[in-house]
Order: structure tokens, then sequence, then C-alpha cells
């Protein structure tokens, strides 16, 4: 490495490697805590810094020599090798690339127990197998290739060598609390230097809900005959972990060999309960998720107490929307017009029945939470239909979130996560949101369960009281704006916006190969859809006639390194470290500004009353975005004058 003096038009002088991912990198990069943890704009190393910079990576130098050619460290290599007969089979891994869905072949086809395997921080690996492993490819490889990477193999061969030298392994795995943790404390070449715990973790059945206790709290909005059966979990026999949320079981007795989905959450349950409420709640749709088929209760371990577990819905082997548009981007072919305009109105159709509820809105919008099925009916022959599930409530990524909920959303990380050394601030942000919505308090993942209408989501609840009690169409527009969004990707043919930083960062590693909202294509969008589109999208930065003050995808992973998009260097180390967080910070300061300027106009707003919303800023813009059911009629006109 050597000493960079200058990138692009920045000055910063420094040593260093482009920013690798570490375990922190969503606070530290992906929200606007990165203001306040990352390297202020424009400073400097200090030479002493500099200096320990040079030495770190010289003694890394030695270390990763000696370690090379060290005849042990070759034979760890070549026992990555799979086994011939494995015990452990590995299903997946979370977006964090820590916490894998590993499991023993003896618990198929056993009641579900949804055990996963916590690796340590990336950061905390030896510095030559960090190298060797690549643990930061768990984060953004295709969950088809997981299989391939070199810390899969090792966690396999790891699990395989250490659950045999536990006395009483198979027994006391399934018998385990629901959600227990087998946590690898670090990592080594051998078991015999490695550190495992199999932690029994009685919490999360001590903080379950009771069937009785559910229908108690709802008892004003369901009735007796709402509720689906329940099912004991010793009843289902798991099959495979496709997702932190989501195991594929069968129920034989039930439903024969048939596969399907048993939703679970092990953190934050009271989403899950949530979405019990909200899909109990709501009518049946064709677009829509159908009822969950059973309620999946769990005794617990400790007290005895009945709990929900989760429940059981269909499975839609098809995929999600994303798959959909990433496997026809790959292969270079695209939807035809006929099944863009389908799913376009059938979307739509979905969200004014789910919005025809009094408690009824979807404001997490984007591809992941669509998924496909043939079509049944007489005029859809030979086409696909969409379903939209996830009706949890929690709300969606920054960039796909309307400004009037992401701005707000900024503000409760900083009132939320903020340290002590920036109290001032933390307080500042915290009086600003107590000023601009009523109840407002921070909250956590350990908060339990107490009854919400519209969850959890301050600024999204917030909008629906305001429909509740006004019949005011922001919470309607504010979902136009998700809507808007969702009808570029699909017309475009991406499965991602890619406008901002945030978490879809972290899913493509080939930098800036692919376009990003708002940019079109020539004659993959029609001009009346593209119209629509930016009608939808009203408010939006990324529409911004100031190209300093427009909103874009700052930071790129390229090689599995975060750097700044637009360099134009193709030598990763001509990018390092303090560039890719001065880029990083310049995005989050311009985020906050804006954020700062809404919750003014906010409070404004609320002192003046509901109706009266100023000529400009970003309430009048959300003002002009079209109703849902304008969206699909302009949808039906522009299909007949396309097709």
């Amino acid at each position: 490495m050597r000493l960079l003096t200058s990138t692009a038009s920045l000055s910063i002088t420094t040593v260093g490697a482009p920013m690798e991912l570490s375990t922190n990198v969503i606070t530290n990069v992906l929200t606007p805590l990165a203001v306040y943890r990352l390297r202020k704009p424009g400073e400097k190393l200090s030479q002493t810094e500099a200096e320990e910079s040079l030495s770190t990576l010289a003694d890394t130098e030695q270390t990763t020599e000696s370690q090379s050619s060290s005849p042990n460290f070759g034979k760890f290599i070549d026992s990555l090798a799979p086994s011939p007969s494995p015990k452990w089979r590995l299903d997946g891994v979370d977006t964090d690339g820590r916490r894998f869905f590993a499991v023993p072949l003896f618990a198929i086809d056993k009641q579900p127990v949804r055990i996963d395997v916590w690796l340590p921080p990336f950061e905390n690996y030896p510095r030559q197998l960090r190298k060797i492993l690549k643990p930061e490819e768990a984060i953004y490889t295709p969950k088809d290739q997981l299989l391939s990477l070199p810390l899969s193999k090792f966690l396999l061969k790891t699990l395989e060598d250490w659950s045999p030298t536990v006395p009483g392994f198979e027994k006391d795995y399934l018998t385990a609390p629901f959600g227990s943790r087998i946590i690898i404390d670090d990592i080594a070449t051998s078991i015999e230097d490695m550190t495992i715990y199999f932690v029994p973790d009685y919490g999360i059945e001590q903080n379950m809900c009771s069937v009785d206790q559910l229908k108690k709290v709802w008892h004003d909005h369901l009735k007796e005959q709402d509720w689906p059966p329940s099912i004991d979990l010793g009843k289902l026999n798991f099959k495979k972990q496709i997702h932190e949320a989501i195991s594929l079981v069968t129920l034989p007795g039930h439903s024969g060999n048939k596969v399907v989905v048993f939703k679970s959450l092990l953190r934050d349950q009271r989403y899950m309960y949530n979405e019990i409420k909200t899909l109990l709640l709501l009518a049946p749709q064709k677009n829509l998720m159908p009822k969950p088929l059973f309620i999946v209760t769990k005794k617990s371990k400790f007290g005895g107490k009945k709990g929900i577990a989760g429940f059981v819905m269909e499975y839609f082997e098809d995929g999600s929307l994303k798959d959909m548009l990433l496997k026809n981007k790959a292969r270079g072919t695209e939807l035809d017009m006929r099944q863009k305009f389908r799913f376009a109105s059938q979307l739509t159709e979905v969200l004014i029945h789910v919005n025809k509820h009094r408690l009824g809105f979807y404001p997490d919008l984007k591809p992941d939470n669509l998924v496909i099925r043939s079509s049944n009916s007489d005029e859809g022959e030979g086409l696909l239909d969409l379903v939209l599930l996830d009706l949890e409530q929690r709300g969606g990524w920054f960039s796909w979130s309307p400004p009037e909920v992401v701005y707000v959303e900024y503000q409760e990380i900083l009132a939320t996560w903020l340290g002590c050394k920036h109290d001032v601030e933390k307080q500042r942000v915290t009086k600003k949101l107590q000023r601009c919505i009523d109840g407002w308090e921070a909250t956590s993942q350990s908060t339990k369960y107490n009854d919400k209408d519209g969850g959890f989501s301050f600024p999204w609840r917030a909008l629906l009281k305001e429909r509740l009690e006004t019949g005011s169409k922001r919470l309607e527009r504010a979902q136009v704006f998700m809507l808007g969004k969702l009808l570029w990707c699909l017309f475009e043919g991406e499965a991602r916006v890619r406008c901002g930083i945030d978490h879809e960062v972290l899913q493509e590693n080939d930098g800036e190969s692919s376009v990003g909202f708002p940019q079109f294509n020539s004659g993959k969008t029609p001009t009346g859809i593209r119209d629509l589109i930016r009608d939808c999208t009203s408010g939006a930065p990324e529409w911004e006639v100031d190209e300093k003050k427009r909103r874009k995808t700052s930071l790129v992973l390229k090689g599995g390194k975060l750097m700044p998009a637009g360099t134009g260097i193709e030598d990763l180390d001509e990018i390092t470290e303090t560039v890719a967080r001065y880029t990083t910070r310049v995005f989050w300061n311009r985020e906050l500004d804006r954020a700062d300027a809404f919750m003014s106009e906010l409070l404004l707003h609320k002192r003046a009353g509901v109706d009266a919303v100023p000529k400009d800023g970003i309430l009048a813009e959300a003002e002009r975005r079209p109703l849902l059911s304008d969206v699909l009629a302009r949808l039906i006109e522009l299909e007949k004058l396309t097709l």
C-alpha cells in the first residue's frame, strides 16, 4: 500500500485499503449514524495514525507470509473438501453474513427447532484466515451459490467435527427450547483451538403470546370464526430453512406430502403477531396472500405456557418477482408487455383492496415481497399472476420509502441509537419527534407485543391515524410512491432501484453495471408509463433538478469492498477506506439536512391542521401523487393504447 494524496476532487491524505465489509457496516454505513460514527469529511489521519496503519500492514504481510507457508495451514485448506458422508446441511445465511441456517441431517423430518449457527464478527477472524475464508462473501453471494464459498465449507467441516464430541448432542438438539443457538466464538484451523457453545434460549418461548391472549386482545376486531385452527409444532415435519423467518415443512395427516411454509420470527415477534392480525382482518382477494392455514403453538420448556410460535401458509414454489427479474436479466430476456401490464394492474388492485379495510395499508413494497404463480383464469391463460405477501406492516428500505416516512425514520434512528457522546443531538431529535408525532417513544427489538392498530412503525401509524380521524389520503399517496418505484422495476426489468445507500448496496458485487431509478432504457418503458411513474414518485429527491442535490447511489460494492460510485477507477487499491467514508458522510449529511427541513415542515403542518398543506415542500409534492384508483385507470387506458 502507498500513501494516497488525492482522489478525484477530494484532498484527503490517508493510508489504507478499500472499505472492507464489517459486522457493523449496517449501522456505520447504511444508516444516518454514519455521520457520527465515520471520520469527518476532509479529516486527515494524524502522523501517528498513519504510522500505525503502515506498521499494521507490515505486520499483516509478515504474518500472512509465515502462515501461508505453514504445513498445518496447507492441511487446513485441503480439509475444506466436502465430507463423503455428511452429517450437516447448509440451507442459507441471514443478511448479516454471520447467522447461518445449518441443520444436522437427523433434524430433517422432525419438529422444527429453529436453532441457527452464529459466527464471530468478520473483524475478529485471524487476518490470514479471513483472507482465505472471505466471510464477507456470505453477505452478497446469491443464495444458490452459497455452498461454493470457502466459509460455507469451513462451517460444515467445523460442525461435522464438533457435534460428535458433544455428549447427547442429538437429544439435546431436538429437545432444546425453540430458537436456541450454536455460537462459534472464535475461528481457528481446528476445533481444538475454537470455542463453540450450544446455548439453550428460553426467552423466545417465554415471550410468546397464547391464542387465548390474542383472542382477548383482538376481540373488537375478530370473531371466533375468523380464526384458523391451531396445530402443535410437533405436528410439523421440517424440510428446509430458506430464510430467517421461513421454514419449509409438511403436515402429515393434514396436507400429506405437500410442502407448506411455517413462518416464525425469533427477533421482534411483535411483527409476526401483527401480521397474523392483519391477515385475519383482510377479506380474501386473488392477489393477496391467503389467510393462515394454521396457527402453530409450542409448549414452553420453562413454565409450560402454550404460545404461538408462528403460522402455516401456502408455499409459492415459483419464487418472487425479484428472483424472476434477476433471472431474466442474467439470460438477457424480458417479460412481454402484456405480462408487465397484467402484473402492474394486479398489484394496484390488491393495494386498493388492502386499503379498503380501515386498518389496512402496505408499507414494504418491493419485488422481494411479491411471489409468482400460474394463472388459473381463462383470460390469463399462459400468463402469470402476482401474490402480495409479508403483511407485518414493519416499513420498508430507505430507497423505497416515501420521503415523508423515511425522513422521520432517520430521526428515529438518531434518537434511538446515538450514544452518550452525542447526547445533545439525541435530545434535539427526540424532542422534535415528540412534537411532530403524538406518543412517539424509542423502541427496541426486545419490546414485547402490545396491540397497536397499524403495527409498530410510528411514521406509518401516524398516517393511518390521520386517515382514521380526518379521511386524509396521505397514507394512500405514501403507498403510491412505492408503487411508482415498483412499476419502474417491472417495466425496466430491474430487481433493485439503486438510488441511495441502504441494504441494496450489499446485494450486488459488480460495481455500477446497472442503471438506477429514475433512469430509463429506450424501448423498455412506454412514455405513458414513464409519466405515470414520475407522478407516483412526486417528491422523490432523485428528481431534483439540481444534479448536485439529486439523490443517487453514492456507494457501490465491487470486489467485496465498498467504494464510491462514479470514480472510474478500476484498481481497488486506488480507493481508500477514508475516501469511501467521506463519500458516505456526504450522502448522509445531505439526507439529514432534508430530514431536518421536513421535520420543520411537518411541525408547521401539525400546528396549522391537516388541511393546511404548504404550496411547496415534501407535503405539497406528496399531494400531487395520484390515488390508487387513478393509477389503475391510467394503467388500463395505457394498456389499450400500447398493446
